[in-house]
């Protein structure tokens, strides 16, 4: 019991010099991955509707809407940047949760820290403040995903409470004010993945904003129950099928930094699926050629199956972005799948429905093929000859496992920000973060995430 109580103490005592040398690093990494998502994304559709709606509400603030400079308060902005972050499935993601903490703690971490002005030091903390809250909460309740909630959105508004309670100064009586007010408003529902809906792209967004907002209604005297994760009518048993992982609350920040566990993401799709593209690739490599293909297999878990073995032909970006038949068959028709993949003109490109059709979607449910790995995938091609080839992937290229270098990611964020930003801007944004402890004022990195 009292692991409300003893998450908010963690959340709110940790200091910059409690964090290793290798989670300071991380955490640079996570927050300049995120930017570059925030900056590519902010003008898309969605991106587009989440800067009117803030426009229209003429909120007073002084914090930064990235891409397009406005302010607005705290709350407003970091449900801007979250809708920006999480806008075309790149952002960060940690596998066991299948979750995408960057979108609502980031978003947070730099409306609350321009609104405060704080030190790259105070900002840092917080964000691994944030990271760890957030994935204790989606680690204790996994099972959320069986009662159809995004975990992303749910845990993001503890993440983010953590966070914005970090930068507030918050006493742990405070924080577990907030992580507690958290608990009446943290929600997100996956039916997107059946019946569509760009709501999807705001999920983030919305526990982000939802954080912020519980912070600053415990600043203001709002208190929350004493027991709201534990307690008999708790919101994790609430939402969880089966009685939650209680003890991931009260793991102590200094055994396990969570924040190691993150992926970084380098498709723009469901990372349920980047098995199946790396194995897609490992036998285009080879020499596979998708016009003399007869037929492909792709085998993987049943959770993998679940989120992207089900939609055939998807009919819009968003479900392309959830279809392992269509990643699979972009990859060996086309041989790419970043941001300028994922169109329209792809979806419709006979080549590709042609091999989709040619795809079959089996699920291991026993692990008695794919005994080893995080979403491991194993794509079998049949060739009109009669070759058959295959390739098992058990981790995903970007994942811990089988990690992208800080080359790889730099390179990311500049091909992300190419269309926002002037080289020397991004060489800028680059230089502020990566040294950011350095920093009096992470004013100077948010005045840089201006188009």
């Amino acid at each position: 019991m009292n692991e409300t109580t003893i998450l908010a103490e963690q959340a709110a005592g940790l200091t910059y010099d409690d964090l290793p040398a290798e989670v300071v690093r991380k955490a640079k990494l996570l927050l300049l991955d995120q930017l570059g998502c925030q900056l590519a994304f902010a003008t898309l559709p969605w991106g587009k509707a989440a800067v009117r709606y803030t426009a229209a509400k003429h909120s007073a603030g002084r914090s930064t809407v990235a891409y397009y400079g406005l302010r607005a308060n705290a709350e407003d902005a970091a449900f801007c940047n979250g809708v920006f972050g999480h806008g075309f499935e790149m952002d960060d993601v940690e596998m066991q949760t299948t979750s995408h903490p960057a979108v609502c703690v980031v978003p947070a971490l730099l409306a609350v820290g321009d609104e405060q002005a704080s030190s790259g030091r105070e900002v840092l903390t917080a964000l691994v403040a944030g990271y760890e809250t957030f994935l204790r909460l989606a680690h204790a309740a996994d099972a959320m995903r069986h009662r159809f909630f995004h975990c992303t959105a749910v845990a993001g508004a503890f993440g983010a409470a953590a966070t914005a309670g970090q930068l507030l100064g918050f006493d742990a009586l405070a924080m577990r004010d907030a992580l507690a007010i958290a608990t009446t408003q943290a929600s997100g529902n996956t039916e997107y993945t059946c019946s569509g809906g760009t709501v999807k792209r705001t999920l983030g967004a919305l526990g982000a904003y939802a954080g912020v907002r519980s912070a600053l209604l415990a600043q203001a005297g709002i208190t929350g129950s004493a027991e709201a994760l534990e307690g008999r009518k708790s919101l994790l048993k609430g939402i969880c099928e089966g009685d939650p992982e209680m003890t991931w609350l009260s793991l102590p920040f200094a055994e396990r930094f969570l924040t190691l566990d993150v992926g970084f993401k380098p498709y723009c799709c469901c990372a349920a699926q980047h098995t199946v593209i790396d194995a897609a690739e490992a036998l285009r490599a080879r020499g596979v050629d998708a016009a003399a293909i007869e037929s492909i297999t792709i085998l993987q878990l049943p959770r993998e199956t679940g989120n992207v073995g089900q939609i055939i032909h998807p009919e819009d970006v968003i479900q392309s972005q959830f279809c392992g038949r269509f990643a699979c068959a972009l990859r060996l028709v086309k041989g790419g799948n970043g941001y300028y993949d994922y169109t329209m003109e792809n979806i419709n490109d006979p080549a590709i429905v042609a091999l989709i059709d040619k795809i079959g979607y089996e699920s291991d449910a026993e692990r008695a093929v794919l005994a080893h790995g995080d979403g491991p995938a194993r794509v079998t091609v049949r060739l009109a000859d009669g070759t058959v080839m295959e390739e098992t992937v058990p981790f995903a290229k970007g994942t811990t496992q089988n990690p992208l270098s800080d080359e790889e990611l730099v390179a990311k964020f500049r091909d992300l920000t190419s269309r926002a930003l002037a080289p020397a801007q991004a060489d800028r944004v680059i230089e502020v973060v990566m040294g950011l402890e350095d920093e009096e004022s992470v004013t100077r990195l948010t005045s840089l995430l201006v188009a």
